[in-house]
């Protein structure tokens, strides 16, 4: 068998022992506050100097009564070749993430979106204590900074992160393949059969988790400061505290419907612009329907 990470297989050196190494867990019912985070980014429009994009983040906490939330945003940015000039010459604080570009402005767009998630990210680890932190995504050097789960250890806080499509594979199949017939709540521990250079990229301990009956898998980082006992007790008292619906925390859940943006809010923000910078809308050509017909409208330029 191998494991399979992106384009690369690595070879396991006991694939017998992967389903060995799966664990029932139980639930730790102690009340501990979850918090769930995420940063929607969607682009506007086009003009001729770059692009015009939309942020929004959204911060959700659950509780001992209900489900409350904060949102950020919308922002708007206009990316331009300007713009990446002026971030490469100021000086930011040492403590706070960086912003670089190197390319054009169409590729700023999800690089603006991460800068924005971890400084938000930051805030949530400085000004809550004894929480646990949901984030979307995995914990990778490129998605969090080591400073802000240092901070929120400072704090108490336990920083988890769920990835809803995992490139790992076993013999060509979602590592989440591996718990398809298993009863939940378990949990499996990758670490150990994971390549020594892919996790020096990781900044958790990574699991693969079934948290709920009828539920699909997933892929769960936790900050690997803690202890691996304490990784896991962190797991089980979320299944405490939380609502688990199809095995994805209910907090995640909300906080990504309320940063999303929809089709209505982005002609909203279309016509806002239009109406304070006096812009003209205009559709763009499309070129493969030019050369095609009908048969080049299955893609949008």
């Amino acid at each position: 068998k191998t494991l399979n990470f992106g384009s690369e297989n690595f070879s396991l050196t006991k694939p017998s022992d992967l389903r060995k190494k799966i664990v029932k867990i139980s639930s730790l019912n102690d009340y501990i506050q979850v918090v769930g985070v995420d940063v929607s980014c969607r682009r506007v429009g086009n003009t001729k100097e770059g692009v015009l994009c939309a942020l929004r983040g959204t911060v959700v906490w659950k509780n001992e009564y209900a489900y409350q939330y904060n949102r950020y945003g919308p922002f708007l940015f206009h990316l331009t070749v300007e713009v990446e000039k002026t971030s490469e010459e100021n000086e930011l604080d040492i403590n706070q993430p960086r912003l670089s570009f190197n390319e054009n402005p169409n590729s700023m767009v999800g690089k603006v979106q991460i800068f924005v998630e971890k400084n938000i990210q930051r805030y949530v680890c400085k000004n809550l204590k004894n929480s646990i932190i949901l984030l979307d995504g995995c914990l990778s050097v490129q998605n969090i900074d080591q400073e802000t789960l240092n901070l929120a250890r400072r704090n108490g806080n336990k920083v988890l992160a769920f990835t809803k499509k995992s490139e790992i594979r076993v013999n060509g199949e979602p590592i989440t393949s591996l718990l398809k017939d298993e009863t939940p709540p378990c949990i499996l521990h990758l670490d150990e059969f994971l390549p020594y250079d892919f996790c020096q990229t990781r900044l958790g301990w990574v699991f693969v988790v079934k948290l709920a009956e009828g539920s699909l898998g997933f892929r769960l980082d936790v900050d690997k400061g803690l202890p691996i006992e304490e990784a896991i007790k962190t797991i089980q008292r979320l299944l405490g505290n939380e609502l688990v619906v199809q095995g994805y925390p209910e907090t995640l859940r909300i906080a990504h419907t309320l940063s999303i943006f929809t089709n209505l809010e982005i002609l909203a923000i279309q016509r806002f612009l239009s109406k304070k910078y006096n812009l003209k809308i205009q559709k763009p050509r499309n070129v493969r329907r030019m050369l095609f017909g009908p048969f080049g409208q299955w893609v949008d330029d």
